[in-house]
């Protein structure tokens, strides 16, 4: 049988379920080794607010943490890995990157296909080109990407994430907002995925999988939000290396910095953001062939492998 190692990390246990559905049709076809992460220390869910703060300047600069013992034996040979993931401030979160950054991601994905399962709010094309570059310094092959996320508008689906994220209750807050996170529907649809994996899996071509992954919906980039990302991606870098000034993570001098994030962040989303994209919509005439143009190399359909 086919061998698959399926990398996941998980608070919330969201993104688990959306890889499990997307591995429902391999199942019983290949042998799968399931590689949870688990972190040292662990991060906690729900995050205590100052806590989800500290994560932001090391998840950013994607400087590794600790890490459990691996499960899975590096020298065997998968004929496909599986990397799934959610967004932490627009960059993979520490367990995945202390992962990529291991000696043994890579030792076990030299040479290999890679597919990559992503959970998030809107935001993860920054996190993704995280994630390719790390795939190509262990020698890996992206040959395709799954992106599921929150379908509910920019703002409430922010409310609603912190309530979830803070409170551990994926709940209508106040009866009014919409349910936190990616539908359940889109969850369980997800398992369509699994039906073109497994054909490369058997056959052993992957050059047009993300095409079939495509075909399928796998990715939907929202220009406006896209332009949003690019730019505060860059300003994170700014924030992690001033908090980081001031000493490492669980620094207590941080903590004035953090704040000054945190309500920066806050004021950026509910206050700038709308006006950044409606002037993105009224220039987005002015500037469609470059658009049109990021929107197809993010979406991945130049993966070759």
């Amino acid at each position: 049988m086919k061998k698959i190692l399926v990398v996941t990390y998980s608070q919330s246990g969201q993104l688990n379920s959306i890889v499990s559905n997307v591995m429902r049709a391999v199942q019983g076809k290949a042998q799968i080794h399931w590689e949870h992460l688990k972190p040292i220390p662990e991060f906690p869910f729900p995050w205590k607010d100052i806590r989800f703060w500290d994560a932001q300047p090391e998840c950013v600069e994607m400087i590794p943490s600790g890490l459990q013992a691996f499960d899975f034996n590096p020298d065997e040979d998968f004929d496909l890995i599986i990397l799934g993931y959610p967004i932490w401030f627009l960059s993979p979160p520490i367990p995945l990157t202390t992962f990529l950054k291991s000696d043994e991601a890579k030792q076990v994905m030299r040479g290999k296909p890679i597919i990559t399962i992503i959970g998030s709010r809107n935001m993860w094309v920054s996190a993704q080109e995280d994630i390719k570059g790390m795939v190509a310094d262990n020698g890996g092959n992206l040959a395709g990407n799954i992106s599921l996320r929150d379908r509910h508008h920019n703002l409430p689906s922010v409310i609603t994430i912190i309530h979830w994220m803070t409170t551990g209750r994926k709940d209508r807050l106040w009866g009014i907002f919409p349910l936190p996170g990616i539908s359940g529907e889109d969850i369980h649809d997800a398992r369509k995925f699994g039906y073109p994996i497994l054909k490369a899996l058997e056959t052993g071509r992957y050059n047009d999988l993300q095409e079939k992954l495509l075909a399928l919906r796998s990715v939907e980039i929202i220009p406006g939000v896209l332009s949003i990302e690019r730019k505060g991606k860059r300003i994170f870098h700014v924030w992690s290396k001033f908090i980081r000034k001031k000493g490492e993570a669980g620094n207590p001098e941080r903590i004035p910095r953090l704040k000054m994030f945190k309500w920066y962040l806050l004021f950026v989303i509910f206050f700038v953001s709308p006006i950044v994209s409606l002037f993105f919509y009224i220039t987005y005439p002015f500037f469609y062939s470059g658009i049109r143009e990021n929107l197809k190399y993010y979406s991945g359909v130049d993966f070759k492998s």
